[in-house]
C-alpha cells in the first residue's frame, strides 16, 4: 500500500508527525476501525454530542467512504493490529447521476434518523445554489464526509495533513468543486475564513423540522451552540486550470 509523506515537516525542518504515523488511502479493510473511531470522535461534534452516536452510524460513514478511492487514514505502526488507525478524513465523489439516485432514495424511504435528515437538508440547500452542474453536467464534486482524530494524537497536525491530502486528491481527480457540511464553530471558521470556501446555506438547529412517519419533530430544539449548521463549497476548476 503506497503511503503519502511518511514524515512531514514544517518550513523550519521540525517534524510535525513521527515516522511511525503513516498517512495512506483508506481501504475496505479499514471499515471497522474507521466506524469505531468515527463513533468515538463524533461525540465531540455538536450533532454527535447532542444526539449520541451509534456504531452503525460509523459503519454507514465507512461504507460511503470506500465507494471512491478518496478517503485517507493515519495508522500508528507501533500499535498492534487491528487497532492501529488513529485518524481519518473520509470523502466521496458526487456526480449529477449519483445525486439524483440519492435524492430518489430519500424521497422514497426518508431518513433513518434526525442527524441523517438534517444532513440531507444541507445537501438540498447546496444543490439549490451550486452552479457546478449547470455549467458542466459531467462535473464531479468531492464531498468531505467526516474527520476524526483520536484524542491521544491531537496536536500533531494530523487533521491538517488529512485535509491537505483530500484537497490534493480532489484536484488530482479533476473534481470541479469540494462540498462540506460543518457542524462546529471551529470547522465553520476554518472553511469560511481560512480555506476560501463559500457558504451555500445554513439551517438553525432549533428550527429544523424532521418529518418522520407522519409526524413532525424538532429534534435539535435545544441545540443552541453553535446556532447554525452550515454547508460550504469551494470551486476547483479555476485553481487547477
Amino acid at each position: 500500500m503506497p503511503t503519502l509523506n511518511p514524515s512531514s515537516s514544517t518550513a523550519t525542518g521540525k517534524a510535525t508527525r513521527p515516522d511511525h504515523l503513516v498517512l495512506r488511502l483508506m481501504t475496505a479493510d479499514d471499515k471497522q476501525e474507521v466506524a469505531g473511531l468515527f463513533a468515538e470522535t463524533f461525540k465531540r461534534e455538536p450533532l454527535g454530542e447532542y444526539s449520541g452516536v451509534q456504531l452503525s452510524e460509523g459503519m454507514s460513514i465507512a461504507e460511503a467512504s470506500i465507494q471512491d478511492p478518496v478517503s485517507f487514514v493515519v495508522e500508528d505502526t507501533k500499535l498492534e493490529s487491528p487497532h492501529r488507525l488513529v485518524a481519518f478524513r473520509t470523502s466521496c465523489v458526487y456526480t449529477a447521476e449519483k445525486l439524483a439516485a440519492k435524492r430518489k432514495n430519500v424521497e422514497e424511504h426518508g431518513s433513518s434518523n434526525p442527524v441523517e435528515a438534517i444532513l440531507n437538508r444541507m445537501e438540498e440547500l447546496w444543490l439549490a445554489k451550486t452552479t457546478v452542474f449547470k455549467s458542466n453536467p459531467e462535473a464531479k464534486v468531492m464531498k468531505f464526509i467526516a474527520l476524526g482524530v483520536d484524542s491521544r494524537y491531537e496536536g500533531l497536525g494530523l487533521a491538517k495533513e488529512l485535509l491537505n491530502a483530500a484537497m490534493d486528491k480532489a484536484k488530482e481527480m479533476k473534481c470541479d468543486a469540494i462540498m462540506v457540511v460543518a457542524s462546529a464553530f471551529a470547522t465553520q471558521h476554518l472553511f469560511k475564513n481560512r480555506l476560501g470556501f463559500e457558504e451555500m446555506g445554513s439551517v438553525r438547529y432549533s428550527d429544523f423540522v424532521w418529518k418522520h412517519e407522519g409526524s413532525e419533530e424538532r429534534p435539535f430544539e435545544t441545540l443552541l451552540q453553535p446556532e447554525f449548521l452550515e454547508v460550504f463549497e469551494k470551486k476547483l476548476t479555476m485553481e487547477s486550470a
